[in-house]
């Protein structure tokens, strides 16, 4: 029906173009700016105008009321099809048909309520076509169109919309379900592989095998991971609107065995842990199979005095900027939209308030003690420089983990990092016409533990405020992104440091049809503190104290091929936390990033990449310049293949030649002087539903 339709409406709008230009004179313009024009184009994005040849309205030009008119009646029309077909497919279900063809039976019912769930919002459309036929009643007319049978018809179909949706199930239930495979193996020189998540690979499990330093190859390390999840959300268009999320598998957290044979300092394993920090130093394991609420929450949109307002309570995600509140992703080898979206989670509730363009969100919250079925803490949040977890005591294996204190942000068990335990936040989004918005954020972090810097004003310190403004602005295909964010440490009220502790960018980018470019400058101050992310170097997240520039781009050769490359150039920017963040004025990094993907078929693609990491003359803790340079070299090849629309399968190979200064594993262990060798074979299967 909409092929003979999309063909009448093409063949009467040649027509058109043919009237003697006097005759398109008796008929004023419309221009794109009004209702009418905005109404159609609408209806033409929810697939019920299906256009003109060469695009709505002749592009962006005004269209003439006969113009207005011809696409008026076609989409009274196609709507008109639309309900009188899934009318007939109810009554015919309703009639039973064959009983007996259960499996014909159960496919007609899921595509009648996948296309009576498309009916969403077109009570709109039907009020909206209702009220062009008034203003165009006369130009309808003039298509022998009548339009009083035709505002009855329109009326026949609010109502008939509104019973179509009240047959809708009052829950949908959609889903993911994921199975993750990894395999490492140690390299020619005997030594483990490291991941850019600083985690081991090529290692035996438990070990135990200390005599040949544990190592091992791919079918002896290996892990299988799986997690499956189910959300559950009401349809209803109006009131209250409950979403919740419940995950079952054995992906959340892990374990670490680090007494086998009497060593008690060896490394443990875990699995992808807690959807928030990085366990430097660890090895991967199968965690218990486990149940936890990934979301839970009500909705509801109403108005307070005359001004939009939207509420959402329960355990909600929010984010901001990546240099101000955005969760990590600390699972670089599996790909899925709850792990890796960037929203830290909460129980607690987000307020939003409409003023015109701009939107005012409140938020708060606790952030911690929300654990799984096995009591296994999620999505814990951290401030500054990140976290990472490993089997040790004390600092034997690396410099000062404290945030702040050492950029690297890699935290023993004991966790001597900033934990927030309480986020309190307002984010106001002020839109720049169409062509860019700008955010103004502030956050109270609290925390129950206390906190010591280690730099600066000693003592206690319970709370941190981070307040920024961060935007964008586009110039047709050329846009500029810039912020400047700083964060004050506090002992309640009192502020405790409010030096070194800012943090700024400024970017210029250019996106074309064939290729795309971008520079920025970056810097960080040693004490800046936030729960955000806003980079990695090598196996260091978010560092601090350095400045410098990035460039990068891509280019497309053809339809099935680019090509992507980035530099970054970093050099230390205060001697004065040489010994604590290990960066001086003298250290100088430099991060190379290339890629090629190429489309090999409409469902298959295959993935090349390089990364190399260079650390010069960065310190130690005890201020002595260490030997040589660390260097991070990553060399990757991956394929992703799409089984159907809703499944897709993807391997990756990647062998890792690293010289590590900042991973804190025992190096003795292994014997390899803080040098990695291996590979990492990664398999993701995933299904949606």
């Amino acid at each position: 029906m909409q092929r003979t339709l999309k063909y009448a409406l093409t063949a009467v709008l040649g027509a058109v173009m043919v009237v003697p230009a006097m005759a398109q004179d008796n008929f004023p313009d419309v221009p794109d700016n009004h209702w009418a024009y905005e109404a159609l184009a609408r209806m033409k994005a929810n697939g019920l105008l299906v256009g003109y040849p060469d695009g709505l309205f002749r592009g962006g030009r005004p269209a003439s009321r006969y113009e207005m008119a011809v696409a008026i009646h076609a989409t009274y029309v196609n709507l008109k099809n639309i309900t009188d077909g899934l009318a007939s497919q109810i009554e015919a279900l309703k009639g039973g048909g064959n009983t007996g063809d259960l499996d014909n039976l159960r496919r007609a019912l899921e595509a009648l309520q996948n296309e009576v769930a498309g009916l969403r919002g077109l009570r709109g459309d039907v009020d909206n076509l209702r009220r062009l036929a008034d203003t165009f009643q006369r130009e309808l007319q003039d298509l022998n169109v009548n339009v009083e049978q035709m505002k009855r018809d329109l009326g026949d179909l609010a109502d008939r919309v509104s019973r179509l949706e009240a047959r809708r199930p009052a829950i949908d239930i959609s889903g993911d379900a994921n199975l993750w495979v990894g395999a490492g193996m140690s390299g020619d020189r005997r030594q483990p592989g490291l991941t850019k998540d600083a985690r081991l690979v090529g290692v035996t499990e438990n070990r135990a095998r200390l005599l040949d330093g544990g190592l091992t190859d791919l079918t002896r390390d290996l892990t299988i991971l799986h997690e499956g999840a189910l959300t559950f959300a009401t349809t209803r268009e109006t009131g209250p609107k409950f979403r919740g999320t419940l995950v079952i598998g054995n992906m959340l957290g892990g374990s670490s065995n680090f007494s086998s044979a009497g060593f008690a300092n060896t490394p443990g394993a875990t699995a992808f842990g807690d959807q928030s920090r990085i366990y430097a130093g660890l090895g991967y394991t199968e965690a218990d199979a486990d149940i936890y609420l990934q979301d839970f929450g009500v909705r509801f949109d109403t108005s307070i005095a005359g001004l939009g307002f939207n509420a959402e309570v329960g355990r909600v995600g929010y984010k901001i900027n990546p240099y101000i509140y955005q969760r990590i992703d600390n699972t670089s080898y599996f790909s899925n939209e709850r792990w890796d979206n960037g929203k830290w989670s909460f129980d607690g509730a987000i307020l939003g308030f409409n003023f015109g363009g701009a939107k005012l969100d409140l938020f708060g919250g606790r952030t911690s003690r929300r654990t799984s079925i096995n009591g296994f803490e999620i999505q814990p949040m951290f401030a500054g420089a990140y976290q990472g977890e490993f089997s040790g005591v004390g600092n034997q294996f690396g410099p000062d983990p404290r945030p702040g204190a050492n950029p690297q942000g890699l935290a023993i068990a004991n966790e001597t990092g900033f934990r927030v335990d309480r986020n309190l936040g307002a984010n106001l989004n002020i839109p720049l016409t169409s062509a860019g918005n700008v955010s103004l954020s502030y956050l109270l972090l609290d925390s129950d533990t206390g906190y010591n810097l280690g730099v600066g004003p000693a003592g206690e310190n319970n709370r941190i405020s981070v307040f920024g403004a961060n935007g964008d602005l586009s110039f047709g295909r050329v846009r500029v992104d810039a912020g400047f964010n700083q964060s004050n440490l506090q002992l309640n009220d009192r502020n405790r440091n409010s030096t070194d502790n800012t943090a700024w960018y400024a970017k210029l980018g250019f996106n074309g049809e064939a290729f795309g470019l971008y520079g920025q400058y970056r810097e960080i101050e040693a004490k800046y503190i936030a729960p955000g992310d806003w980079g990695r170097l090598g196996v260091l997240r978010n560092p601090t104290n350095i400045r410098g520039f990035q460039v990068g781009g891509y280019i497309n050769l053809g339809s099935a091929l680019t090509v992507r490359a980035m530099g970054e150039f970093d050099e230390g920017l205060d001697n004065g936390f040489a010994t604590t963040t290990s960066f001086g004025r003298n250290t100088d990094i430099t991060h190379f990033n290339v890629g090629l993907d190429y489309k090999m078929s409409s469902n298959m693609n295959v993935m090349l990449g390089f990364e190399d990491t260079r650390f010069k003359n960065a310190i130690n803790t005890n201020g002595a310049q260490r030997p040589g340079e660390a260097r991070y070299q990553w060399a990757t090849v991956g394929l992703g293949y799409g089984l159907s629309d809703a499944a897709k399968l993807s391997i990756a190979y990647e062998y890792s030649n690293v010289r590590d200064y900042f991973v804190p594993v025992s190096y003795g262990t292994f014997g390899n002087g803080g040098f990695y060798r291996g590979g990492f074979l990664t398999t993701q299967l995933t299904v949606k539903f």
